[in-house]
């Protein structure tokens, strides 16, 4: 049995990993870079067995409690396959702790002795990598309860969820901690319209309702969440089926897509599995799940609704879920984090605690008999059956534990066992171990960056005092320097480059790509319908799932195009603007450059031109034989037609009447036409888009190679200083000094943030994990 210590650091994603107490081979399966642990450790069994050729393990595993969750899964797991790990959890310092320090450092920073660290541009940086928002999207399909999960979430009815009032408008719930929520309508273009304050559930139906609105923000609290670790936003989208405008089932699967980081909520109604057209939607989850290890799996809670709906003995919660899987197995969704959920009893009860006294008691009599079936029947303790991590199991026993009425008439054990606070708990642990520990990274990289800089400067100011004897040269190359930085000899040839920096090209050649397969999903659909002749109706209802299918591959398509601009545009553009800056350090280290902050861009998407009226162009009148009718044989009519017995009394004959109906090449012909003027509009249009961005794009980076200029030159002129006036170089030298000394002792601070400490013996002690 090998000895094997496991060192992770979710902050600097740094992994060390020692055997028998010696660091693994640069070559080594097991040392896998800058890698976030999520992304490999359902591989370290294997790599175990692969480096030691044995199956028996004393692991010590250095990290936080959060990622100590994940590698114990994959301990459980390793079991099935043979391989058998003693795992021991040496704890260390966790995030509480990190957030509180940088708040004091932060303090510290702005106090010192340093103007530039006491900027305003330096205050909104740290603002703005504190205040980080971390987005949760809501996906559902139709009547999966949606609205009535994310109203539990709130503990309160604000967004519409009968079944008349389906979502139509995206909603972006933004987390305040304020007692009220205040709601900020948003036409399609233009500005917002005035806020409500005390928004309530009437007036969001009628928000819904407007047609005019495309987005509504709203601020209030989540209460499951608090604004202090992470400003929380749910965004609940419409369905594919009831989007008012292309823009929001572009929303959607952006947030889908795998270059997205939100977490994902996708609701399903355990009622009604597989009736709704959501293909495309776990299409484009599936493909995301691909991408990006165990976080891309775990940005996925799969919500499975309405399991209260069942009935004892009738109904199974476990074969249900097992439907679940195999459904979104069907789909290339493999092993899902699956959460059995019954949202409206966990609304009404949590209704009930907030405002005992404001309910009425027909909710009271319709709740009352859903409590007691909950508590009663085991079946029905949701949060047996969900994928909950270790952690939040035990706090979910504990708070079962804590419960002192243990009668079936409970309400806050039945809010427990309809699942809702499981999702929450996990929701907020998925918060913890990406969202906050990159809001950490992202803050101590802010002050890095600031402090770099500072330290740079007051380097070469005690470099360049020190050379006496070189200071009529450095003068003279610091004068040349100015003089070429002034004329734009080095920024014109980065500004040369940034103009040759063209993505039309690229977005033109990814949008036909995507347009080809486009049509091929058209010709596949249309095979068989070239030779049938389609009745008006049947017509119809062909062309606008055609419609559908083509307006969803067009979302796909801007969805696509923009990550195409982003990767063709912004990186290189970024990555030109990185190596002007690393050729101006060369020759002036410390020159401090406002960092570029980056916005998605919108492109227009183009509308798709064939549709109903289209379809008229080519119907056809024609006799179409409908059914059959009796009538009187004539041959049996009248004295002569008595004798002739030989004659049916009744006959058969074709009724016809006029009828219209499309024929089915015809109908083809049109359809592909359309799309093909349709679909090189767009492209033209998004190229044409694309091209004024790019100019856009490429005038602020000229602002920001300007505004270095600018830096420079300043920064120059004070280096100057330190050769012009010998008698004053000591007082200068000696400010210098101290400043250098109190930065060095500021970056060992902030160095120390994001370094895993050890917890000592007395406060934590190391936990044995050997019976999992």
């Amino acid at each position: 049995m090998s000895k094997v210590k496991v060192s992770y650091n979710p902050f600097k994603l740094e992994t060390s990993v020692w055997i028998e107490g010696e660091l693994v081979r640069e070559n080594s399966v097991l040392n896998v870079g800058s890698k976030r642990l999520q992304e490999w450790v359902e591989h370290l069994p294997n790599y175990l067995y692969e480096e030691c050729n044995e199956n028996e393990f004393d692991l010590d595993f250095v990290g936080t409690k959060m990622d100590l969750e994940d590698v114990e899964e994959v301990v459980e797991k390793a079991k099935a396959e043979g391989i058998t790990i003693h795992l021991t959890h040496i704890p260390v310092r966790e995030l509480d702790h990190m957030e509180q320090r940088i708040e004091e450092i932060f303090q510290e920073l702005i106090e010192g002795p340093i103007d530039e660290l006491k900027t305003e541009d330096l205050k909104a940086s740290f603002q703005q990598a504190l205040n980080d928002e971390f987005e949760i999207t809501v996906v559902a399909t139709m009547s999966a309860g949606k609205s009535t999960l994310i109203n539990a979430l709130l503990q309160e009815k604000i967004m519409p969820s009968s079944q008349e009032a389906c979502t139509a408008t995206i909603s972006r719930i933004k987390d305040t901690d304020a007692a009220t929520f205040t709601a900020i309508p948003y036409p399609t273009y233009g500005e917002p319209f005035e806020a409500i304050e005390g928004v309530t559930l009437e007036q969001m139906n009628e928000l819904n309702n407007d047609e005019n609105i495309s987005m509504i923000e709203l601020h209030g609290d989540i209460p499951f969440t608090d604004t202090k670790e992470t400003s929380l936003v749910l965004i609940d989208t419409p369905g594919p089926n009831n989007s008012r405008d292309e823009n929001h089932l572009k929303m959607t699967y952006k947030n889908l897509s795998e270059s997205s980081k939100t977490l994902v909520l996708y609701i399903l109604n355990a009622t009604q599995l597989g009736v709704n057209d959501d293909s495309k939607l776990l299409d484009a989850v599936a493909e995301s799940m691909k991408v990006g290890g165990k976080q891309s799996k775990d940005r996925y809670l799969f919500v499975v609704n309405k399991l209260d709906q069942f009935r004892k003995g009738e109904d199974n919660v476990e074969m249900s879920l097992a439907k679940v899987r195999k459904y979104l197995a069907n789909r290339g969704i493999e092993d899902p984090h699956l959460f059995p959920a019954t949202a409206l009893p966990a609304l009404d009860i949590r209704q009930i605690l907030k405002n005992p006294d404001e309910v009425d008691e027909e909710l009271e009599d319709e709740i009352g008999p859903i409590i007691r079936k909950l508590n009663r029947n085991e079946e029905l303790h949701l949060e047996k059956y969900a994928a909950l991590t270790p952690s939040v199991r035990r706090k979910i026993e504990a708070e079962l534990e804590a419960i002192p009425d243990k009668s079936i008439y409970n309400m806050e054990s039945a809010l427990i066992h309809t699942g809702i606070p499981g999702i929450e708990h996990m929701i907020k642990l998925y918060v913890d171990k990406y969202a906050r520990t990159a809001k950490v990274k992202n803050v101590v990289d802010t002050f890095q960056q600031k402090l770099d800089s500072s330290l740079a400067f007051e380097k070469m100011k005690e470099a360049i005092s020190q050379q006496t004897d070189k200071h009529a040269k450095i003068q003279l190359q610091i004068e040349a320097l100015t003089e070429k930085i002034q004329y734009g000899t080095e920024s014109k040839e980065f500004k040369a480059k940034i103009e040759a920096i063209d993505p039309v090209g690229a977005i033109r050649d990814a949008g036909k790509k995507l347009l080809s397969e486009q049509g091929e999903q058209i010709a596949n659909h249309l095979a068989g319908k070239q030779s049938t002749k389609l009745e008006m109706e049947e017509a119809e209802e062909f062309a606008e799932e055609l419609l559908k299918m083509a307006q969803e591959n067009f979302t796909n398509l801007h969805v696509r195009i923009e990550q195409i601009i982003e990767k063709q545009l912004n990186r290189a553009a970024y990555d030109l603007l990185n190596g002007y800056r690393e050729k101006v350090t060369k020759l002036m280290d410390g020159m401090e450059i406002t960092g570029l902050d980056f916005q998605p861009y919108e492109l227009i998407q183009g509308e798709l031109e064939f549709n109903q009226h289209s379809i008229q162009q080519v119907v056809i009148k024609e006799s179409v034989k409908v059914g059959e009718e009796m009538y009187k044989n004539p041959e049996r009519e009248g004295l002569l037609g008595f004798f002739k017995f030989y004659e049916p009394k009744l006959l058969v004959r074709d009724v016809y009447e006029e009828r219209q109906f499309i024929d089915g090449q015809s109908l083809t012909d049109l359809i592909l036409m359309d799309v093909k003027i349709s679909t090189r509009k767009s492209i033209n249009l998004i190229c044409d888009e694309a091209a004024q961005t790019t100019h856009q794009i490429k005038s602020a980076y000229n602002q920001k190679f300007d505004e270095v200029d600018r830096v420079l030159v300043n920064k120059l002129q004070e280096l100057n200083q330190f050769t012009e006036n010998a008698s004053n170089i000591e007082s200068l030298l000696e400010q210098s000094r101290q400043n250098l000394m109190w930065l060095e002792t500021m970056e060992t601070k902030i160095n120390s943030i994001i370094e895993l400490e050890p917890v000592h013996i007395e406060e934590e002690q190391s936990i044995d994990y050997t019976t999992i």
